[in-house]
């Protein structure tokens, strides 16, 4: 309005302001212009030090909000955008009294869309109450989506020690990394979302002992995907086998016997490879 602005964005921006200003202390921020917003505020790459060279590393988006009040997507453009993030996208509510910000995760946004399609998905951060995977499903198509604690938190007095900004780089980088690897397979229809069933704000998060927690989703309109990217495993596999094992371990009758098994495999699938995936393997001789 000429002359005034709303006190209500003005404050939204002192918000966004504020999670910039934190978030420069770990990565490269890019901030979205307000005509081209359309629920990312900023394109961020974190930050990897190198002596005096600052690395860009993996790249994630940030919507910056003044409070944990829940984000909802009710219209079908909303609910195709939210679905299609092809970046980890974190969730930072800033706390303005103490200069600080709550960073949130969506990575187990994933997992509602894929059991059943949602007429309406709500991103609720802060709810601590913990059942795999977190999502409520409402008769009424409504998704709610447990964002639980945050997965760190930073204010503008830790921003200029080192060993805490560190940390909070640290953390963020592993909750990338989760949520990339997730993203990544159900693009290429493997449809298998692992998480931590527990974590703590400020530490990084680990399954790799196997005590996260995993949801697979499989649907007959899935299989030619599914058969696709069996023909590129074994593809994989047989080249492995057969040109980076050692000469003891290709005369072992136990991988003999998998390689043998593979070509098995070829015979009984051949049919529900894709062209590509068939042309490759007959290249590499494994054409039943």
């Amino acid at each position: 309005m000429p002359g005034g602005r709303s006190r209500p964005f003005r404050l939204g921006d002192r918000s966004e302001q504020l999670v910039e200003f934190l978030l420069s202390a770990c990565a490269f921020t890019t901030p979205v212009p307000r005509q081209e917003d359309v629920g990312i505020d900023f394109f961020c790459s974190l930050i990897s030090r190198e002596g005096q060279l600052l690395k860009a590393g993996p790249p994630f988006s940030v919507q910056s909000k003044s409070d944990t009040e829940p984000i909802c997507y009710e219209k079908e453009h909303e609910l195709a955008w939210i679905q299609s993030q092809e970046n980890p996208l974190f969730i930072c509510v800033a706390d303005r009294a103490a200069l600080a910000m709550d960073v949130y995760s969506t990575w187990n946004l994933l997992c509602g869309p894929l059991l059943k399609e949602p007429k309406r998905i709500i991103l609720a951060p802060g709810i601590k109450g913990y059942v795999w995977p977190r999502v409520n499903f409402a008769e009424d198509g409504t998704q709610e989506i447990e964002l639980g604690p945050p997965i760190a938190r930073i204010s503008a007095a830790e921003i200029f020690d080192e060993t805490k900004v560190e940390q909070f780089s640290l953390v963020l980088r592993e909750w990338i990394a989760l949520d990339r690897t997730n993203i990544v397979n159900v693009r290429a229809g493997m449809f298998w979302v692992q998480g931590p069933t527990h974590y703590e704000t400020g530490r990084t998060p680990d399954i790799s002992d196997g005590s996260g927690g995993i949801s697979f989703y499989w649907n007959p309109q899935n299989l030619p995907r599914c058969s696709a990217n069996l023909g590129k495993v074994v593809n994989a596999l047989f080249l492995i086998y057969r040109d980076c094992l050692q000469e003891h371990e290709r005369n072992d009758k136990a991988w003999s016997d998998r390689i043998e098994a593979l070509r098995d495999v070829v015979r009984s699938h051949w049919q529900l490879f894709d062209q590509s995936v068939r042309q490759f393997l007959q290249t590499n001789g494994l054409k039943p």
